[in-house]
């Protein structure tokens, strides 16, 4: 039996119904890591969180690292498009866009959007497409985006939906973070190509680790 937990109620309602797998739907933090991994005595913990949860991996890092036990990272092959303009940090993107005119589409998510905020002209001109769940709406609220300028809806997306949506509010810029083929980033590279937007892309952080097809392998090969 496996165990599997999941950060939000959102995200649970998507594994709930798996064969052999227990899904606890929780935020641990490392003491609570630490106190969850002697209880339950595992000999694996995988760590299958998104690239640019850092703190999250390092807590996983350091709690399976007190407990002895063996540590097994998933990474995620990424989608590497010439023809989109790469940052290494959101930052570093902030200051490219401050020298640009036009409205601006964001979808990279909730949890950075604080880092767009100093935007000129940010709550006119900056598009949040967002998860549908009340705690992203309220933060991108709180934060000052503008009502009409929040897109709340489940991706990952079409690449006729992505085009639509840059076509309806006249979108120049499009940000998305690095991400697998899976994730939705072709369809939103090629929708910039077809309505004359500019993608633009911040890079997952380096990371070592296995592909998902080698996690698989390696534990067929434990049995």
């Amino acid at each position: 039996m496996t165990d599997l937990f999941i950060a939000t109620e959102y995200g649970q309602q998507f594994v709930n119904k798996l064969e052999n797998v227990n899904v606890y739907q929780s935020r641990l933090d490392e003491k609570q890591m630490i106190e969850l991994f002697l209880e339950k005595k595992y000999n694996f913990v995988v760590d299958a969180t998104h690239p640019f949860a850092k703190i999250v991996t390092a807590n996983i890092m350091k709690a399976t690292d007190y407990c002895n036990i063996e540590y097994l990272r998933v990474v995620r092959e990424s989608v590497v498009d010439m023809k989109c303009k790469y940052f290494d940090t959101i930052e570093e993107c902030v200051l490219y866009l401050n020298d640009k005119e036009g409205n601006i589409l964001l979808t990279t998510g909730s949890k950075d959007l604080n880092k767009f905020v100093n935007l000129n002209n940010c709550d006119r001109r900056v598009y949040v497409r967002i998860l549908p769940m009340e705690s992203s709406l309220k933060r991108s609220i709180e934060l000052g985006f503008s009502n009409k300028n929040i897109i709340c809806m489940q991706g990952p997306f079409s690449e006729e939906l992505n085009t639509a949506i840059i076509n309806t509010i006249d979108a120049k810029y499009l940000v998305t973070k690095e991400s697998s083929s899976s994730g939705g980033f072709t369809e939103k590279a090629e929708s910039c190509i077809k309505t004359g937007a500019e993608c633009l892309v911040i890079r997952k952080p380096d990371e070592s680790g296995l592909t998902l097809d080698e996690i698989i392998n390696y534990f067929n090969i434990k049995r």
